[in-house]
Parts: C-alpha cells; sequence; structure tokens
C-alpha cells in the first residue's frame, strides 16, 4: 500500500470500504460512497508545508496497425474519469505546525454511477482507481511523506431474478448411447467461494464408459471499438482461470459408478469443486459498459469410449456470474450484518486511534471495516475472529438475559 519515508511520521489511509459496489446500470445507477480518514502520526512537533488527499481514475487504451513491411503504428488513448482532491493543509505563507501524536482528517466523496468498473484487459484497456495522500515538507532538503491506495469498483445487478439465484442445469441426450446432467447451486459466484458442480451420466449402451471429463473455469473479455479505438474492430481476448480433469481409471476412479434400479444402464456420478480465486487479479468481476465486456464461463469435456474402441468427445458450457458481494437477492448471514450498520464518525475516529496506539504495524494493509467487525457497544474493542452467534452479545454490569433476534440487530 504505502511507503513511509522517513520513521518519524507514519501516513496511513483508512477506508471503510476498499471494494465498492454501484447497483445499477450506469444510466440507473445511484453510485457509491468513498468513505475514510487520513492518519498522520509523528513521533515529535513536525512542520509541513501542505497535506492533501486526491482521489484520481482513468482509463487508458492501446493498441497498433501494421503499415507494412514489418512496420506499425502504436496508438494511445487516455481520459481521465474522476480527479478529486481534499486539502486538509492549505498552502499558506506560514507553514503548519503539528504536535506530536496522531491528526485525523476524514474524508467522504460521492461517486457517480456512470463510473466504469476496474477492468484490466492485457496490452488493451485498463480502467483503475486510486488514493494518494502527500504530506509535503516545509523544506525541500526534507523527504515528503506519501501513501497510496488502490479502490477497486464494480457494478452489480440492482436485484438477481430466480433464474440467477436458482439451480441451473445442462441436460444433454446422445441416442442409443448416453445420457448427461450437469448443475450448479446458481449461477452467481464471489471471490474465494466453491462452485460445486454435480455430474451425472447414463451408459444407454452396453460396453460405453467415460474415459475421463474435464472442466475449464475461462474469462472472457472484449474491448469494444469505439471512439475509433482499435481500427473499426473489436480486440477479445480469454484466460483459464482453473482447470480440472477427473479420470476414469480403475478402482482409483474419482468418477464413481454404480447400476440404476433396473441394474440394465451404468451410472457415473461425481461432484467436482472448483475454487473463485481470491485476488481481483486472479479473476476479475463480469463487467458490462460501453467500452468493455467480461465474462465467465465453465466449459466441460466428457471424452467417451465406445464397445469398440471409438472414442468421441461431448462438449458443454454454464455461463457463470462472478460479483463482489452474491447475498443479492437473499438476507445475509448473522456474521455480515455488520456490514449494514450506519456510518458514525466517532466509532471510526476511535477505532483508527485505538489502532494507531497498539501500534498495530502487521494490519497496515486491511481495511478499516477490519476493525469495524471486532467493534461491540460500550467502547470495548476485541481482536480475534468473528464470535459465534452466542458470543456476540457482551454483557453490561447488569447483564443480558437473552439473545437478540435477527430483526434487532
Amino acid at each position: 500500500m504505502g511507503r513511509n519515508t522517513r520513521p518519524n511520521a507514519k501516513l496511513k489511509i483508512h477506508l471503510e470500504h476498499e471494494k465498492l459496489v454501484m447497483y445499477g446500470s450506469p444510466t440507473e445507477s445511484s453510485g457509491c460512497v468513498l468513505r475514510g480518514a487520513l492518519l498522520l502520526s509523528l513521533k515529535r512537533a513536525t512542520r509541513f508545508k501542505s497535506l492533501s488527499l486526491s482521489f484520481y481514475g482513468s482509463m487508458s487504451v492501446s493498441w497498433s496497425q501494421l503499415l507494412g513491411s514489418g512496420y506499425e503504428r502504436k496508438y494511445k488513448d487516455s481520459q481521465i474519469l474522476i480527479n478529486h482532491t481534499w486539502t486538509f493543509l492549505p498552502t499558506q505563507s506560514h507553514h503548519h505546525l503539528l504536535s506530536a501524536g496522531t491528526h485525523s482528517y476524514e474524508f467522504e466523496l460521492v461517486l457517480p454511477g456512470s463510473l466504469p468498473e476496474s477492468t484490466h484487459v492485457a496490452k488493451y484497456y485498463i480502467a483503475q482507481y486510486h488514493l494518494k495522500a502527500i504530506a509535503e515538507r516545509s523544506s525541500f532538503l526534507m523527504p515528503s511523506y506519501s501513501t497510496r491506495r488502490d479502490i477497486h469498483l464494480s457494478r452489480q445487478k440492482l436485484s438477481f431474478s430466480t433464474d440467477y439465484l436458482e439451480p441451473v442445469m445442462i441436460t444433454n441426450h446422445w441416442i442409443n448411447k448416453l445420457d448427461y446432467e450437469i448443475s450448479l447451486p446458481t449461477k452467481v459466484f464471489s471471490h474465494g467461494d466453491i462452485i460445486p458442480i454435480n455430474i451425472q451420466a447414463i451408459a444407454l449402451s452396453p460396453g460405453l464408459k467415460i474415459r475421463y471429463i474435464t472442466c475449464i473455469f475461462k474469462e472472457y473479455m472484449t474491448c469494444r471499438a469505439i471512439n475509433g479505438w482499435f481500427n473499426g474492430r473489436n480486440k477479445s481476448q480469454g484466460r483459464i482461470i482453473h482447470y480440472k480433469r477427473l479420470d476414469q481409471v480403475g478402482r482409483d476412479s474419482i468418477l464413481h459408478c454404480v447400476s440404476d434400479e433396473n441394474e440394465q444402464d451404468v451410472v457415473w456420478k461425481t461432484t467436482m469443486n472448483l475454487k473463485v480465486p481470491e485476488s481481483m487479479l486472479d479473476v476479475q468481476c463480469d463487467a458490462q459498459n460501453d467500452s468493455v465486456q467480461v465474462r465467465h464461463k465453465l466449459k466441460f469435456i466428457m471424452s467417451i469410449e465406445n464397445q469398440d474402441g471409438h472414442i468421441s468427445e461431448l462438449r458443454a458450457v454454464l455461463p457463470v456470474i462472478i460479483v463482489i458481494n452474491n447475498t443479492v437477492g437473499r438476507l445475509p448471514a448473522y456474521e455480515e450484518t455488520w456490514r449494514s450498520l450506519p456510518y458514525d464518525p466517532v466509532v471510526m475516529m476511535t477505532l483508527m486511534r485505538r489502532a494507531s496506539e497498539a501500534n498495530l504495524a502487521s494490519q497496515q494493509n486491511h481495511s478499516l471495516f477490519d476493525f469495524i467487525t471486532n467493534y461491540r457497544p460500550g467502547n470495548r474493542l476485541h481482536t480475534g475472529i468473528l464470535p459465534s452467534y452466542s458470543s456476540i452479545v457482551l454483557a453490561d454490569e447488569a447483564g443480558i438475559a437473552s439473545l437478540p433476534s435477527y430483526d434487532d440487530i
């Protein structure tokens, strides 16, 4: 995140959320709020010329055009999406003298819902957002302090229809050969989720067997040829997020073979689990705007061997949707309810001061919600993992007789 240039001072950006979500299309979304506080911790009194924080968003597009004889011309187009600056200590004739201790500066900015999502298509397109803070010293001989924080901006539907939230399934019938079924519990998944893929196949021909089943989790990106970009042609590319193969080999087979009730057909059943990467660098959220499109699919290949030794392949595709928050359309789990707590600047500043006093250096790369998660009534700050429902209520001096209901949260 940030880098401290001098041991005398620590400059850090605390965020309420570093992953911001806009709900609805660019024309219907009301946007989202970027909110947090800048902390400047000083070991001794220090003079500063200025202190500012900037939020910057940019989009960059690049491509090349062949000119013949092996030469090519490179093109690049850049656009500033948003640029906002908070000036906490303005430049003036007299420098600002700050005492030793922790100085905090809150900031808040409403982001318009028309902003494009954070997206990267290698060699062609990138839209990105970041915060940068600079504490300028009183003399050019004294290095300034600076820190930076990346912000991820994504977009989700206002509400997912039942088609997205209910189980999805693909079935096929190969006449006199094979019936198969591949199903998912839902289309919508988030980073770190496990995608359970249920596969069932029924052999309709004697001696037919499945050699293997492969699943490829793939990301597809398309840059649109607008504003004269890419010589008038869309640029598309894809990357494999995950690859898994199940083989049907002897007693160690992962594909479980059973007989049906009539004991005439052979049935293969298995569950293939794929994990969605936790990092947004490894898999991006689905995106759809005027400039770029990002989609995800699960591609299956089933290799079949007939009794005479002839090998065939069956192929199937299931689309999936990757989002930041996959709780849309259902009630959040009990441990997720803290995310809906109203913003309280007193709580925010109290948590940051306590974190600074405790010198929690190991947590410098965590967002502010890591501290809010541990906040409880009565101004007590507890560390450790998220408690269970039975232990989440803290007894006061008089004691609390019963747990709160879900509606009381």
